[in-house]
């Protein structure tokens, strides 16, 4: 084994920190997702008042069947990209940083104004007027903004 220098070792040890910061990120933004999964789950089968009704975290778009299918694939990929960057698996890439950026951005601001128009000029159209679903697709869109970020950080951590 050849004996890395003391300036290597730094680097390393912030690569991980930097890693696992984005990874705590992520983690606590799919708690959140996993969270409303798991409450619409309960309003489906054993309704409760101390949460929204079934319909309120649905916005009728996609039949439940699937959406659950979506949100579980969702809620995989979420972990086993934590936990890449929680052991080091995931490598730096501008390229995929920049177009997750961009989609992150444009889902961010699509989610941002379907919330938006669904609270004041469009209260009466049913997809945008479903403010819970409007604020989870913020989530999602921050976790893909999270990691395209992770994927553009350079060792200060600041965009490469």
């Amino acid at each position: 084994m050849i004996p890395r220098t003391i300036s290597e070792d730094v680097i390393l040890a912030e690569l991980a920190r930097q890693s696992r910061v984005h990874a705590i990120f992520i983690m606590v933004l799919l708690g959140l997702f996993v969270f409303r999964v798991v409450a619409q789950l309960v309003q489906l089968f054993t309704p409760t008042p101390i949460l929204p009704s079934f319909e309120a975290w649905h916005s009728g778009t996609l039949p439940y069947g699937l959406l659950l299918a979506f949100q579980i694939a969702i809620i995989v990929f979420s972990a086993w990209f934590i936990r890449g960057l929680w052991i080091g698996q995931i490598k730096r890439d501008r390229r995929l940083g920049i177009g997750l950026a961009w989609i992150g951005g444009l889902y961010f601001a699509g989610s941002v104004a379907r919330v938006v128009a669904g609270l004041t000029f469009a209260r009466q159209n049913p997809f945008l007027s479903a403010h819970l679903p409007g604020v989870f697709h913020i989530v999602l869109a921050a976790m893909i903004v999270t990691a395209a970020h992770y994927y553009l950080s350079n060792i200060t951590g600041e965009e490469a």
